[in-house]
């Protein structure tokens, strides 16, 4: 498979769509299977274009939609490691680096001030 960029909204929905199928059967499971997926993933949608494409907007605040989750620090690992790891598996390009770098940067300062580590 030839890997392309991220280019469009398109492909962050097929990215983000991707990357939830493989968290609902991941060890972190427990903290994403009672979500209305039909309402979450336009909302992450959202915030993956907003960070790639500056026509895109997002208005909601990431880190308190997180408070009340029982977050470890095994859990930032797995869903880094599986974003990064399908990102790599259909994108390659200037964006698909911005987007790794952001989670990269996400997982980190969440789990500094949600665990307070």
């Amino acid at each position: 498979m030839t890997k392309t960029d991220i280019l469009s909204p398109t492909d962050v929905t097929k990215l983000i769509k991707t990357f939830y199928d493989k968290l609902l059967v991941s060890s972190i499971k427990h903290h994403f299977v009672h979500l209305n997926l039909k309402e979450h993933l336009p909302r992450v949608d959202s915030f993956w274009n907003a960070t790639l494409f500056p026509e895109h907007a997002y208005a909601q605040n990431l880190m308190e939609r997180h408070f009340h989750l029982n977050l470890k620090n095994e859990d930032f690992k797995v869903w880094l490691q599986l974003f990064l790891e399908t990102v790599d598996e259909f994108y390659n390009g200037e964006n698909a680096e911005i987007t790794k770098n952001r989670a990269s940067s996400i997982a980190y300062i969440m789990q500094k001030k949600l665990l307070k580590d």
